[in-house]
């Protein structure tokens, strides 16, 4: 009779050791999956924000381009250079090189 107790106690004990580490598991498992859907929500807020500003700096960069067009057309600086600094254009040249053959010499 001792023995039959003693073996319903260990069964009982077997059976409690086993739920009790399948409870911490599935409790594991649920901190886990709520760490990782936290994480997960985390990193597309931060790409949705890094997309934002990808488009804002794009549309940026596109009126700064626009306005070095602007800045940079030849007749504006032209009107600039004669109007401001006094400036004229040269009148054209003629550029006449001679090479001397004896000069040259080959190492």
């Amino acid at each position: 009779m001792k023995r039959e107790k003693i073996r319903r106690i260990s069964k009982k004990r077997k059976t409690s050791a086993i739920l009790f580490i399948l409870f911490l598991s599935i409790i594991g498992l649920m901190v886990f999956y709520i760490w990782i859907y936290n994480h997960t929500n985390m990193m597309f807020r931060e790409i949705e924000e890094l997309q934002r500003k990808e488009a804002n700096l794009a549309a940026q960069n596109r009126i700064v381009s626009v306005e070095l067009d602007k800045l940079s057309r030849s007749d504006r600086i032209k009107k600039i250079a004669s109007v401001q600094l006094d400036m004229v254009v040269p009148a054209p040249e003629t550029l006449v090189v001679i090479i001397d053959p004896n000069s040259m010499k080959i190492n």
